[in-house]
């Protein structure tokens, strides 16, 4: 345990040195300075509607269950008096519609949409279809669909919109940790063992009779306090300790995950700089889960079988807790089993490089 302690001092000497420790440390609080004063909490542009209701159909429907006062603006609508007005308002407004009512023969009414230039047919669809239900139920008949339509589908919410309550701010603190901690030890284990190699560090310690394998243990650990360091710098100012043990233990798990991934590039390449392509190719790879955890309907059922994608969701589980809790277990059992695969792999191979070279 002496050992392990006096090898750890001396990469965390080593990592002050290089700087490498103080820019991690140092660049975390940039960036949690940046989600909590320059990134927007919020960066959806509320679409707006003009509405001219001739019939006055609408309008008393939301002022029934709004009030009056709060009738001429909700929620993006606006109620105009011509339909000159509603034209000025959307040339003003560049993402607006404009939705005009007037009565038609028979007790119908006539409904005309006004959309941009840009708007494509799939948006204009939607909203026709939207615009149809709610005509159908609030004026006579009360709904074209018939009753056996009606009776045939049935709604039942799993979720009630929790994602639409979550800053964006706060959104991007799972994927912005998993790679400025989760991954850092991808970097910095090539850059340890290169320096090690280049100095013949290893050849030395070869004559000592200390382990190798707690030789780069060490370089683990002083990677694991690192990322605890930084993990804790970006996420405690953006979400408090609510979830702050289960995103650590997920984190701690990519972090091994990342230095043992380091540690076979490192031992593979002479340096740093000869193992940059498979660094950029890994960094693309692991990358591909983000889009899925910011856009999840693109979650290919191959996705999931790159690693980063456990430590994402489970990140997110942690953060924003609903009824996901069972993504931080099974994202904590995934990458668990794969960093051990992987640590037998490392020791071995390090212990195999070590002994050619000496």
């Amino acid at each position: 345990m002496r050992k392990l302690a006096s090898l750890f001092w001396k990469n965390l000497v080593l990592g002050i040195k290089d700087v490498f420790v103080l820019l991690e440390v140092g660049f975390s609080v940039v960036v949690v300075c940046l989600l909590l004063f320059v990134i927007p909490e919020n960066i959806k542009k509320e679409a707006v509607v003009y509405v001219y209701d001739e019939t006055g159909l609408v309008r008393s429907f939301v002022a029934e269950r709004v009030g009056l006062a709060e009738m001429e603006k909700l929620g993006g609508e606006f109620y105009v008096d011509s339909r000159d007005a509603l034209i000025e308002g959307m040339t003003e407004e560049t993402n607006a519609v404009g939705l005009m009512i007037s009565a038609g023969d028979g007790g119908t009414y006539n409904v005309e949409l006004l959309t941009q230039p840009y708007t494509t047919e799939a948006m204009v669809r939607y909203i026709e279809i939207d615009i149809e239900d709610l005509v159908a139920l609030i004026a006579p008949p009360y709904d074209f669909y018939s009753p056996e339509v009606r009776n045939s589908v049935r709604v039942e919410a799993l979720q009630w919109g929790l994602r639409d309550e979550i800053p964006f701010n706060k959104l991007l603190v799972p994927t912005i940790a998993m790679f400025m901690v989760g991954i850092m030890g991808l970097f910095v284990m090539i850059s340890l063992i290169g320096q090690e190699r280049s100095e013949d560090t290893l050849r030395a310690y070869r004559v000592t009779p200390a382990s190798l394998n707690l030789f780069l243990l060490s370089k683990h650990l002083i990677l694991l306090a690192i990322g605890t360091v930084t993990f804790s710098i970006i996420y405690i100012p953006m979400a408090g300790f609510a979830g702050y043990l289960q995103g650590l233990l997920i984190i701690w798990l990519t972090v091994i995950f990342g230095s043992c991934l380091g540690s076979f590039l490192g031992t593979i390449f002479d340096g740093p700089m000869n193992a940059l392509l498979w660094v950029m190719l890994l960094m693309l790879v692991l990358a591909l889960p983000s889009v899925s955890l910011l856009a999840p309907a693109f979650s290919p059922w191959w996705i999931k079988l790159i690693p980063t994608y456990h430590s994402l969701f489970a990140l997110d589980a942690a953060m924003f807790p609903d009824n996901n809790s069972h993504l931080i277990w099974q994202g904590a059992a995934i990458l668990g089993a794969i960093d051990l695969v992987l640590l037998g792999l490392t020791f071995w191979l390090f212990g195999v490089m070590v002994r050619r070279e000496a």
